[in-house]
């Protein structure tokens, strides 16, 4: 290889970044000067530098969902009570018909994404019972159909805003109401997540109804959410060994808008782990996380496609969340590993309006955990302290086993909610936070990827091609981002299938997170550069500690 000097290498990586002189899309709140309605909501999901502001007018992420009501504070017994298909508000008679209430709002708002398996309590059952939503008071409902047909695109809304995912539908079109919303179903609920926004009283917002629908341009807005970046990457540099590259970005204030990543190495599934990207805005450090994680490639590449990354056949990661920053940032790509890798790096650079809502973007990652299937604990993904939004993660979870490894149930605090013990969000199961359901054991054909959630592996190395081996799932957040003004804390029970529930049935766990937030944000994730320069958590590994602990077991028997 012909000699490039340290100088010219680092001329390289500034030379790949690109200043855009048009003045930031995002600098506008459509939200002061226009009532909120459905076209707007539209343009939000699809406006790229929204997130990046600390959004007015302030509303509160809820969630409403069947989980089982057994579980009433994080202190007292039933917290880790399974069977969540069965949890409703209450049963109501309407015009001599039994509606069971799913969901309840009194003020101005938006049902931001809906979810529910695509069979009702029998898997053969593939129809279910109608969902009925109530807007403003009205006696009757705005929507009626079955939930199943609605979800899975097989009703009025086609994809991206619905659609089939694995045994499962999640429905995306936004619904804002002005005054109030109820959701009932016609038959006993089975499982099911309704995702809303809460606005302030007094809030503009016009209230959705099926002519409205008619004339909004749906299909132009769903193009654009299945739109693939067109990405180019840099000269390829390679760093030894323990070397890192900074790319210094223009003075701002300014917004990353692309980075886009290539790498090469005789061992590239080794150095996804060991070959880690940070960003550092205004002297604060904003994202550390191996890149292959940050891109749901943890243990080898996985091409996929949502709103925000892209992993193309030819390796090549893109990422499109805007990252602004006020006056100066710089990004560096780190070789933590053994052995040379050759890095293409670009990043794409406009002009931003800074003002107070303007927020950073953060990527954090908990490395690798070996994790028992007994006893049962919540397992945190960040514990966040500041004021911001909380919009995605993506967890890669080990499994030495065919079994179902995912039972546990989401656990979102907001603010105070921790104090309180009760989460703000409390889901269903780890497969329908991510957007699909059980009913079978998963496999490689149960591979997704829609706009804002992916399956993006399943295991797949044992004989049977089920879940042994590494299980990849991701969720980003549009209008059912999350803000939060002091703490935002998220837990993922560790609670595996019920065949795998002994002591020495392991699963590896870790997890990145992504969030905006004002400057001086903090969380419990720091740079973890010794764990990135291990090599990731091997079934081998599993098995070596799994032998152990039920050796043990089996001599404090005797």
């Amino acid at each position: 290889m012909e000699y490039i000097s340290r100088w010219q290498r680092h001329a390289l990586f500034a030379a790949v970044v690109v200043l855009i002189l048009e003045t930031s899309p995002g600098a506008a709140d459509l939200s002061i000067t226009k009532d909120i309605t459905l076209e707007t909501l539209l343009e939000e999901m699809v406006d790229r530098d929204g997130p990046a502001r600390f959004p007015r007018p302030r509303y509160r992420s809820l969630q409403a969902s069947s989980y089982n009501r057994a579980s009433v504070h994080r202190d007292k017994p039933g917290w880790f009570a399974d069977s969540d298909g069965l949890g409703f508000i209450r049963a109501e008679t309407v015009g001599g018909q039994t509606e069971w209430v799913v969901m309840e709002h009194d003020g101005p708002g938006c049902v931001t994404r809906i979810w529910t398996p695509f069979f009702y309590y029998n898997f053969n059952e593939r129809v279910g019972p109608n969902v009925r939503i109530y807007l403003d008071g009205a006696a009757e409902p705005v929507i009626e159909e079955s939930l199943i047909k609605l979800v899975t695109a097989k009703g009025f809304v086609k994809p991206p805003f619905a659609a089939f995912t694995a045994r499962a539908g999640d429905l995306y079109l936004p619904l804002p109401f002005a005054r109030s919303c109820k959701i009932t179903m016609t038959g006993k609920p089975f499982y099911h997540i309704i995702n809303y926004r809460v606005y302030p009283p007094g809030t503009p917002v016009e209230t959705f109804s099926m002519a409205r629908y008619e004339t909004v341009d749906i299909e132009r807005f769903g193009k654009m959410l299945y739109e693939k970046p067109d990405a180019k990457t840099g000269a390829s540099v390679t760093l030894a060994p323990g070397e890192t590259h900074t790319m210094t970005l223009p003075a701002g204030p300014a917004a990353v808008r692309n980075v886009t990543i290539r790498l090469k190495a005789d061992k590239l599934n080794t150095a996804l782990r060991s070959t880690v990207l940070t960003m550092t805005c205004d002297g604060e450090p904003t994202v550390w996380c191996p890149v292959g994680d940050f891109f749901c490639c943890a243990d080898s590449l996985h091409p996929f496609h949502t709103w925000e990354r892209t992993v193309a056949e030819d390796g090549t990661m893109t990422c499109r969340w805007v990252m602004p920053y006020k006056a100066s940032a710089r990004i560096e790509v780190l070789n933590l590993g053994k052995q040379p890798v050759a890095v293409a790096l670009s990043a794409e650079a406009g002009r931003w309006d800074w003002d107070a809502r303007s927020m950073h973007f953060h990527a954090h990652w908990r490395p690798d955990e070996i994790v028992p299937g007994t006893p049962f604990a919540d397992w945190n993904f960040v514990d966040i302290r500041g004021r911001g939004v909380y919009v995605g993660d993506a967890w890669t979870v080990l499994n030495i086993e065919d079994g179902w490894w995912g039972e546990g149930d989401e656990k979102i605090y907001v603010d105070d909610a921790w104090d309180k013990g009760f989460p703000t969000h409390f889901g269903t199961g780890t497969e329908d936070y991510y957007g699909w359901a059980g009913g079978v054991n998963p496999t490689r054909a149960d591979e997704f990827d829609e706009p804002f959630i992916a399956n993006v592996r399943v295991g797949g190395l044992g004989p049977a091609g089920l879940t042994r081996g590494y299980n990849i799932c991701t969720r980003t957040r549009s209008l059912d981002a999350i803000p939060f003004d002091r703490r935002l804390r998220f837990d993922i029970e560790a609670s595996f299938g019920v065949q795998m529930r002994k002591p020495w049935d392991l699963l590896g766990y870790s997890a990145v997170t992504f969030w905006y937030a004002l400057p001086g944000a903090t969380c419990n994730r720091p740079p973890q550069p010794e764990a990135a320069a291990r090599p990731i958590v091997s079934i081998p590994r599993l098995q070596k500690a799994a032998g152990e602990i039920e050796r043990k077991a089996k001599q404090a028997d005797r």
